[in-house]
Formats: C-alpha cells, structure tokens, sequence
C-alpha cells in the first residue's frame, strides 16, 4: 500500500496571523493534491515549556506592555549574525523534539510560518540531518532578517518591493516569490453584502447605514476600544458600528452597556466565521495592521483606519499601507473620528483608497502558493521517503 507523502506546515498559535495562515495554506494545498496529507504544527511543542514562556514574553509582554524594550530586541534580532550566540540558542530551540518528530513523520515539505522554526529547519537542513525542501511564507509586508535563513528553498512574500529587499541582501531571485500572504479565499467574494443578513433586527432604514465594522486584537486598541464604541455609538453621522474579536464575555457585556440607547447601534461581538461578510458589507474597517487583517482588507477593498498598531512589524505594515494610499493613520482618538467623518462623507477618498487595494489586493495567494508547490512534492517519489539522519547516523545530506 502506497502511503500519503505529508506536508508538515509549522506555525505558532499564539499572534493569530502566523496560525491563520498556516490553516489557509493547509486547505489549499489538500484542494490542489488530494492525495498529499498536510498537518499543522504548533512549533511550541517541540521547544518546552521555557521556550514557550520566553517566546510569550518577547513577543507579547514586552510588545504590548513596554514597547520600547520590544523596539530594542526587533532591532537587535534583526542584526544578529548567523553564527552569534544568540542566534545560535534560536537555532536550538525545539531541536531535538522537531528532529525526532521528522524522523517519525518523514515529512516530503517543510513551510514554515513563523521564523523561529524556519531557523531551526533551516540549520538541521545545513547540519545535514534532513534533506526535505523549506519553503517559508513571511506574513508581513515588511521584512525582519529573522526570516532569512541559508538553508531555505523558497520564501513566498507579499509584494514586489519585498522580494526586493531581499534580493538587495543576497536572496537569489529564483528563490523569492511575491504572491501574497495566503488568506481565505472568500475574501473579496462578499462586495455589497446585506448588513441585514448579518445582523438580524436590524430595520430597513438601519440596514441602509454605512456599516463601519472595526476588529479587535490583543491590546484592544491600547485600553481604548471603550473609547471607540463610545465614539461610534455617539458618531453625528449615521451608522452601524460593528465590533468583532471581543473574546472576553464580561468585556463584551460591559461595552454593550456603554453603548446601550445611544444614538447609533453598535454590535459587541465575539468571534465570528463571517468575516468575510462583514468586510463585504462595511463602508470602512477600523483595526490594527497585522499582515493578515492587512490583507483580508485588501482583498474585500474595503477603506482602512489603522488605529494603535503594535509597535515594529505592525507599524511597518501601516506605512507602506499609508504610502500606498490604501489606509489612514489617526494617532488620537479625535483624529480617528475626523477620520472616520472623512471617509463617511468623501466618496471621492473612499474610491481612490478602494482602487489603491485593488492595486495591491492578492486574494488567490492561498491557491497560487499550492499550484506553486508541486515541483517540491515530486522531489520525492510516494513510496520513497525523505532520508533524515538520527544523532547515531554517521551520513549526512547536502544542503539544498
């Protein structure tokens, strides 16, 4: 009996962006080879339970509660040298679990969502203990070195300017590829969706209203998200206000008291699979900038309001959307309603920051990046399996 050749995905599952995709990449590539078995991993179970704090910490605490020590670690990780000792305790963490999971589950292709296990794989891959192919897929539209390591076959990035960047510092051009970050393909399916269908209740002169939807992340705005319901609820224009991603319920209850009998309606929502919909029916999308929500925006063409971004990737993320006249960036909550009148009132500014999306929309990446895939499941035929070195093997395999 002829096995299934596996395709192991490794993401982390905390900053849903990585996780995210990863999932998408996963439906795609089952879509496009049937007889392919794809599994995502979270990389934390191969790294323990310190790592796994750490990783937390630096990633999370230090971002959102002292991000200015957050600023300096994204500055000194983005030059470390490939044999310094700190990269060297990247380079080590997980090791041993994820070479005895490849062992075990001898997987054909490795992507990698996230740049710590694409470190890791990349210097086993140099080690000679695995000879499988590495593909990484940056989910940002910026680039952090972390993400480049020798030993990967291929990286699939957002854009052109990106591939750019990394070919300025020594990337072949043959192992770059600007299609996108992988997002769910509904996105972008859903213009002019029925906020009626979304919402029931809502009456017919209600569901006439610009829909100004705005998700939640992790800070929830830097404390303010009370502040913008309160803002859309008492908005002089007219509207329907949508808030997704309130996971907490106590959080939830709370904001729909704050906005309870006020001028406009606004909706406290936890999570929500219509996505999709809600970006379909909205006049503008209030949120963060993670590369993910960027592209989702992009995809539906629907106007951004990039409010409190986490600090580095994020904020990179805002700027190119802001050059590229797809985004506004208020700094205050008073620039953020200014903005939001703006967008409301001015359907000249909405057109033009519709078709800048549309320049820079990709919504088939998820789809294009399986097709593009093919050639690295043939390397290995389905009944031969990749060869990996354990620690009593003397033979090693040369780098790809």
């Amino acid at each position: 009996m002829v096995e299934k050749r596996r395709i192991a995905i490794l993401a982390v599952r905390f900053g849903n962006g990585h996780w995210q995709a990863a999932r998408v990449l996963k439906v795609a590539l089952e879509e496009a080879y049937p007889g392919v078995q794809v599994e995502v991993i979270n990389y934390l179970v191969f790294a323990g339970f310190l790592f796994d704090w750490l990783t937390r910490l630096a990633y999370h605490d230090l971002m959102i509660r002292i991000p200015w020590l957050y600023r300096r670690f994204f500055a000194y990780t983005n030059r470390l040298r490939p044999d310094s000792f700190f990269q060297r305790i990247i380079n080590a963490c997980g090791r041993r679990g994820f070479l005895r999971y490849l062992r075990r589950a001898e997987p054909v292709l490795l992507l990698s969502t996230f740049p710590v296990p694409a470190a890791v794989a990349s210097h086993l891959k140099q080690d000679g203990l695995i000879n499988c192919p590495l593909v990484t897929v940056i989910t940002d539209y910026t680039l952090h070195r972390q993400w480049l390591q020798p030993g990967t076959d291929l990286y699939i990035v957002a854009t052109e300017a990106l591939a750019e960047d990394m070919i300025r510092l020594g990337v072949p051009s043959s192992k770059v590829k600007a299609i996108g970050i992988p997002i769910d393909p509904r996105f972008g399916k859903h213009k002019g969706y029925a906020a009626g269908h979304l919402l029931p209740g809502l009456s017919p002169p209600e569901e006439k209203l610009p829909l100004v939807l705005v998700i939640n992340g992790a800070t929830s705005f830097g404390g303010e998200l009370h502040r913008i319901c309160r803002l859309l609820a008492d908005f002089p224009l007219p509207l329907t206000g949508v808030v997704l991603g309130v996971r907490h319920p106590r959080l939830r209850l709370t904001l729909r008291r704050a906005v309870r009998k006020r001028r406009n309606r606004v909706f406290i929502l936890g999570y929500s699979s219509q996505v999709p919909e809600f970006m379909g029916a909205s006049a503008c999308l209030i949120s963060k900038a993670g590369g993910m929500t960027v592209s989702e925006s992009l995809a539906a063409e629907v106007p951004m309001i990039i409010y409190r971004p986490l600090p580095c990737q994020e904020e990179e993320n805002r700027d190119f959307l802001v050059q590229a006249g797809a985004a506004l960036a208020p700094v205050s909550i008073e620039e953020l309603a200014e903005d939001l009148k703006r967008l409301l009132t001015d359907p000249d500014l909405r057109a033009r920051m519709q078709k800048a999306a549309s320049r820079l929309k990709k919504p088939d990446a998820a789809r294009t990046a399986a097709l593009l895939l093919e050639p690295y499941l043939n390397i290995f035929p389905a009944y031969e399996k990749p060869r990996l070195r354990g620690d009593g093997c003397h033979r090693r395999f040369p780098v790809r």
